[in-house]
């Protein structure tokens, strides 16, 4: 009950944070550009520090045990959302692809990271950096395939998309973190004080790019649509519903009650972003994906809570 309790408290917080980035781009003290430049210094810098700060912690079993298990619940995920879309969503309805993205794929990084922190701290964070390595490989190639409309990929375009991953700035975090992680390395507090620093700004920062993106994208489209309406439901309801009822019963098997809810909370984030970059890229409708961001950022700030709520639920019965 207390972690549901926390991460409502954190939605509420994060939502006057919405806001406010809603209200400085309406009343252009945030331009395109700045908007821009804010989420690029989010994503590959703020971000990658609170994923590596995550993994400075002394080495144990446990710790890895957790981190491997993690990494197979997100894979779990993943799939289970495949699945869900492709039932869900059929291929004759208009912006299809955009809709099993935009169900498909969440907002781990952005949404995830400030809220399992908030939650359950940086053990938390060292197990969310499982679901987010699962989560890009994903997306870069079955989400580039399947915005692109291409049924398969030649050895190059594969090699690229797995580059990518590989390259992004959270996979780099996640490997120098584990270099640390096993070795015990720490760095001077000449260094790791400003890191932290740094790392501070990453609620904040993401809240403000995703309300000033919501504001730009239009929130009054996302909200008249029902298809956008119908998706969400099953993304950040329906489908992670089930996921709990399957996850939390592992506690029995002596899976750690943190691991569960962090993918939980990962699999409960909004669609993802990257829903509007895919879409831009790839020629869809960029204003439709916009419509599910929207919709699905300020949505989550309800169910979220809901599926942690579920969660604890589900432990009390399992622990009698």
């Amino acid at each position: 009950m207390d972690s549901a309790k926390i991460i409502a408290f954190q939605a509420v917080v994060m939502f006057i944070l919405l806001f406010f980035g809603y209200f400085l781009y309406k009343k252009k003290m945030l331009s395109d550009e700045s908007t821009k430049q804010l989420s690029a210094i989010t994503l590959t810098i703020v971000n990658p520090i609170v994923i590596f700060n995550s993994y400075l912690m002394d080495f144990n079993v446990e710790l890895l045990k957790g981190l491997a298990i993690a990494f197979g619940l997100a894979v779990v995920a993943h799939l289970a959302l495949i699945a869900a879309s492709m039932i869900a969503v059929r291929k004759s309805k208009p912006n299809y692809m955009i809709e099993r993205f935009a169900m498909i794929y969440a907002n781990c990084g952005f949404m995830g990271i400030p809220l399992v922190k908030a939650t359950f701290g940086d053990e938390g964070v060292f197990y969310l950096t499982g679901f987010i390595t699962v989560f890009n490989l994903f997306m870069w190639t079955h989400g580039t395939l399947m915005m692109s409309g291409q049924r398969s990929a030649g050895f190059s375009d594969t090699a690229k998309s797995i580059g990518k991953v590989l390259l992004s700035p959270a996979i780099i975090a996640i490997a120098i973190g584990m270099v640390f992680f096993f070795s015990g390395l720490r760095l001077p507090s000449v260094v790791q004080t400003p890191l932290d620093y740094i790392g501070s700004l990453n609620t904040p920062l993401a809240m403000i790019v995703s309300g000033a993106t919501i504001a730009k994208a239009g929130l009054l489209r996302g909200f008249k649509c029902g298809r956008v309406y119908y998706v969400q439901l099953f993304k950040l309801l329906l489908v992670p519903a089930l996921l709990t009822i399957a996850y939390v019963p592992l506690v029995r098997l002596g899976v750690s009650a943190t691991v569960i809810n962090t993918i939980l909370i990962a699999s409960a984030a909004p669609t993802a972003s990257a829903t509007i970059m895919f879409s831009y890229k790839h020629g869809r409708d960029e204003a439709y994906a916009s419509g599910h961001f929207a919709v699905s950022t300020i949505a989550s700030m309800a169910t979220m809570p809901i599926i942690l709520l579920l969660s604890a639920l589900i432990m009390d019965v399992v622990a009698r």
